[in-house]
């Protein structure tokens, strides 16, 4: 009997189901039809390496897009648990990335236990169109404007968002800061008016007072009433000052080039009662290389003497009061640090309103800071304010540096 040789054996099952399989059929292969099927395999092979190194591709892509982001972004499901985030989100909240995912949104974005109250993803999963709400961060102290849109799997159904944050603090600053002005002009405009319509017979009074004192006996009774008169309508004299100072313009008065060392020197003389009656402990650094400002020497005066009043008077039991000079950048820096009461964060939203105070009845104005304010706004710098309760306050004057 002959031997019988196969060059290629090919066995091809046939299907009835996806577990059943029928009597699979058996042949053999020439040459030329193996050649040609290896080759066809090989294409399949080289066109699936290429479809998989244009997902791979893609795929860094969008992981590099997706982190790229300046924003956080999270990949939600319906039950608050974050399936990814970028790498700024992990910033916001001052966590590693790969803590994120497995985690509440809530916990790692606002540092809670429960949804927020206007949580827009609990509107996006139920009503399934996006939704915004604006929310704070616990963690950052930031404002954020939360958007919330839904994704679809491949069945239409709704298992996920996308949550995005855009940050508002520094618009919303803004905004509260151009109202701010807004109501510090029309303020301004009322309190000169007042200040005019004021002074003139509180002049009268004063002058009034004073000739009668000349013409009473110093020990009688009537010259302590009259004393007392002369005091009241000096303290009224300097409250309507205040105001005309407040309302006034700056064009008013000259700039020029100023060292604001020689300014806080000058000023130091003023606040010397002030620290020995209340025990507070003087301590100066003051940068002797600081290059000049533009100012209006004795408004910037009046600036450094109302910041150092205040933190003294912030000292009742006593305490340290700091002044530091520095130059950073294009800008020259005053700071003031008192280890006072400190102040609530309602209370540093205010402190640059006219004629608010926390001082009790008759020991302040509630012009002092706002009238330091406005000329340091003129000057075209700022003031930082940075404060804990019960842990003192820290105001930091910053005026760009004269060329």
């Amino acid at each position: 009997m002959s031997k019988i040789r196969y060059h290629s054996f090919v066995a091809t099952p046939h299907f009835i189901s996806e577990s059943k399989i029928k009597q699979p059929a058996l042949g053999s292969l020439d040459k030329t039809e193996l050649a040609r099927l290896c080759k066809d395999l090989f294409a399949k092979v080289r066109e699936m390496e290429g479809l998989l190194e244009v997902i791979s591709k893609g795929k860094y892509v969008w992981e590099a897009t997706f982190d790229a982001i300046a924003e956080p972004v999270m990949i939600v499901k319906n039950n608050y648990e974050v399936e990814r985030a970028n790498l700024q989100t992990a910033r916001i909240a001052e966590t590693e990335i790969t803590k994120v995912p497995g985690r509440k949104c809530h916990e790692i974005f606002a540092g809670r236990r429960t949804p927020c109250e206007c949580c827009p993803l609990s509107k996006a999963a139920r009503k399934g169109y996006p939704s915004s709400a604006q929310l704070g961060n616990k963690i950052g102290q930031k404002d954020f404007m939360a958007h919330a849109y839904p994704l679809v799997n491949e069945k239409g159904e709704q298992e996920s968002t996308v949550m995005y944050y855009r940050d508002l603090t520094e618009e919303l600053r803004l905004k509260e800061e151009v109202i701010q002005q807004e109501k510090m002009a029309a303020i301004g405009i009322l309190a000169g008016g007042v200040a005019h319509e004021v002074n003139n017979p509180l002049g009268g009074v004063l002058a009034f007072t004073q000739l009668l004192l000349q013409k009473t006996e110093p020990q009688s009774e009537t010259h302590q009433d009259l004393k007392e008169v002369e005091q009241a309508a000096v303290r009224c004299k300097k409250i309507v000052q205040e105001l005309l100072d407040f309302s006034r313009v700056s064009k008013e008065r000259e700039i020029c080039p100023v060292q604001v060392n020689t300014l806080i020197e000058k000023v130091l003389p003023f606040v010397q009662m002030e620290l020995r009656s209340l025990n507070v402990e003087l301590q100066t650094r003051l940068d002797k290389n600081l290059p000049d400002v533009l100012a209006v020497p004795n408004r910037l005066q009046q600036v450094f003497l109302n910041l150092l009043t205040n933190a003294c008077h912030a000292m009742p039991k006593g305490g340290v009061l700091r002044i530091k000079t520095f130059a950073e950048e294009n800008e020259v820096g005053v700071q003031v640090q008192d280890t006072g009461v400190g102040m609530a964060p309602a209370v540093q939203k205010r402190i640059f309103e006219p004629f608010f105070t926390t001082k009790d009845p008759g020991k302040g104005t509630g012009l002092g800071l706002s009238i330091s304010y406005r000329i340091v706004r003129e000057l075209g710098g700022h003031i930082d304010v940075q404060s804990l309760e019960g842990k003192g306050s820290t105001l930091t004057v910053r005026l760009p540096a004269s060329s």
